[in-house]
Order: C-alpha cells, then structure tokens, then sequence
C-alpha cells in the first residue's frame, strides 16, 4: 500500500469495534418485511354481476359497514384477483397482494366493489368502441347502481377508491367526478399533468409507489407538487426492495409448502438470480424462475401458482407492483378522511 495506516496500540479493541460496526450494517440491510397475520374469520366470497360490459364483483363486511371502496385493478388483473375462489366465483383467483388487501378492507369493515376493466387496461376516452359510452362514464354509474340499488344501507357511508397501475391514472380521473372520501394511487402519478387546473373539492390523495422507478417517482413528486399548490391533502408511501427469503414466499402465497419455497429460493441462487445480499438481479417478470424451478424439478405437478410467485417476487424487487404490505398506512390514511359521504 502507497499510505499504509499506522499500526493500532489496541488490536484488540480495533477488532471489537469492527465486530459491532459490522452487526450494525447487517441489522440495516433491508429485509422481507414482517409478515402479518390474516383473519381466518373472514372468508372470501363475492357477488359477481355484469354491468355496461364491465365485471363487477363486491362483498360486504361481517358486520355493520362503516365505509365503502372502490378498486380498480391494473392491466391483466382483473376484479376476480381480489377473492379466493369461492362457490359464488369459482373463476376467482386470489392473487396473494390483493387477497391480502381485501380481507383487510373486510376485517375493518369496508365494503369492497372491484370492477374488472374492459380490456387489458383501463380506457380514458370519453367514449367507448364497444358502443357502451365511456368506462369512467359506466363506473360512476355502477358505483351509483351497487349503493342505491343492491345496497342501500351503504348511502350516507364515507367511499374511497383505489387503484393500481392503470387503475391508479383510472381512479386519478374517476375522482373528479365522484365524491370519494379519499383516495389512494398505486404505482402510478395520475392524469394531474393533462388536468388545466384540480377540480374544486378534488380529494384527498395518497400515492403508494416504488422509487426503483426513478421516472415514475419523478412524475409523481410533479403530481404531489400540483395537488399541494392547490391545498389538496397528499402524502406518499414509498416502497423499497428488500432479500427474498422462502419463509416470505411460503407465509404470503395459500398452497405454497415450505418445502416448494426452499427449492424455489435454492434455485435462484443458484442460477444467480438473486445477489450476494438476497436481492432479486431483476423484476419478478422477467427472471425465469419457472423454467429454472422445473429443469430442478422442485415444482409438483399441477403447480398452478405461477402468477402468485411472479408477483411476490415483483413486490421484493419493488419496480412496479400492487402491493398489500403497506396496509396499515393505507387504511390509517382512509380512517383519518372519512368527512365526505357517498
């Protein structure tokens, strides 16, 4: 070494200093966080109905309602995503985030609508090429329908929305024209830069997103600029990457043994797919785990929990995902806005 250091009087302290500096880093590094437990009481069994092309899917709360919400899912996800099959959906699917998120909503007595977009994502056009007049046009109505009509004991309840991806820019926009307590924004900045000004009485608004995505955390920074400018109440939720463990894996997807989760963690290390810390290399999507995972032959047969493990592999390289670990400060913020009324 060019400048080598003096050499220490006390070697041994040196040594017991860097022990300690070294616990401390590795009790900072980000990990997996706390897996909540869920409910068992509340069981998962909407109502499906079809209303102007869209599929709508809602369940109300074991006991007295207290509020109302919205979701609007992103693109591929639909409504049945938001429910564990059932014998009212059979077709549903229960994707681990937004299973999660609903029982939650459930448990602190929301009532849930989930409405499926038409397409792949949701549409903006005023209208619609399936001659059914635009979507934001169509839900408004049927959110007006399902209180009015199927569940009157929910008018006069506060209403907050949700949505994700598509679904968040979706939700940004349906909130200039329906009366939402609050409302939360995943993963997306919202339609605020095509807005000429925020309508008078726009919402409170919570954007939950992912800082990986540098150009997303940016527009939405612009977007809580122009809510603030206009003395909208917002605040932001940001969601980090953190190691993938199997105990993680296991406790958050229903089906997946312990067993299956060791060999799936096993494999993407060995394949390098994770880093020397744990860290997914690259988003869920796009490492082929699968493929990997049956070449070891690890998967059983029939494994049909593809989407579940994609996407919780997605939430722990934290670049675009819904996402239900934040579910305390998402309902917190809920709760604390509940003045407008449906």
């Amino acid at each position: 070494m060019d400048n080598p250091l003096p050499r220490p009087r006390r070697p041994v302290v040196l040594i017991a200093s860097c022990a300690l500096i070294l616990l401390a880093t590795a009790l900072l590094l980000p990990r997996a966080p706390a897996v909540p437990p869920l409910t068992p009481a509340i069981r998962l069994d909407p109502r499906v109905a079809r209303r102007s092309g869209n599929e709508v899917l809602w369940q109300l709360p074991p006991g007295p309602p207290r509020a109302a919400m919205f979701v609007a899912p992103g693109c591929t996800i639909r409504a049945t995503d938001f429910f564990d099959a059932s014998p009212g959906c059979p077709r549903c699917a229960g994707l681990p985030e937004e299973r999660r998120f609903t029982r939650e909503a459930l448990r602190r007595g929301y009532a849930v609508l989930a409405v499926s977009s038409r397409a792949e994502c949701w549409s903006l056009d005023p209208a619609s090429a399936s001659g059914d007049g635009s979507e934001l046009a169509a839900v408004s109505s049927i959110i007006e329908w399902w209180v009015k009509e199927q569940h009157p004991e929910l008018g006069g309840l506060p209403l907050v929305g949700i949505g994700a991806s598509s679904g968040g820019y979706f939700v940004s926009a349906l909130a200039a024209r329906v009366r939402f307590s609050s409302v939360a924004i995943v993963i997306a900045e919202g339609v605020f830069a095509a807005m000429e000004e925020i309508p008078p009485g726009y919402p409170p608004a919570l954007f939950v997103h992912m800082p990986r995505d540098a150009k997303r955390a940016q527009m939405v920074a612009a977007s809580i600029g122009k809510l603030k400018s206009t003395h909208v109440d917002v605040r932001e939720i940001q969601c980090d990457a953190f190691a993938v463990s199997a105990e993680f894996l296991a406790a958050r997807i229903p089906g997946l043994t312990p067993t299956v989760a060791d060999g799936l963690v096993d494999v993407l290390r060995q394949k390098s797919f994770l880093d020397e810390k744990g860290f997914l290399k690259n988003d869920g999507r796009s490492t082929p785990w699968k493929e990997a995972a049956e070449e070891a032959k690890i998967l059983p047969e029939g494994f049909r929990l593809e989407r579940h493990v994609t996407e919780e592999l997605n939430i722990a390289y934290a670049y675009h995902e819904f996402t239900s670990l934040q579910n305390e400060e998402i309902f917190k913020w809920f709760d604390s806005h509940m003045d407008h009324k449906i």
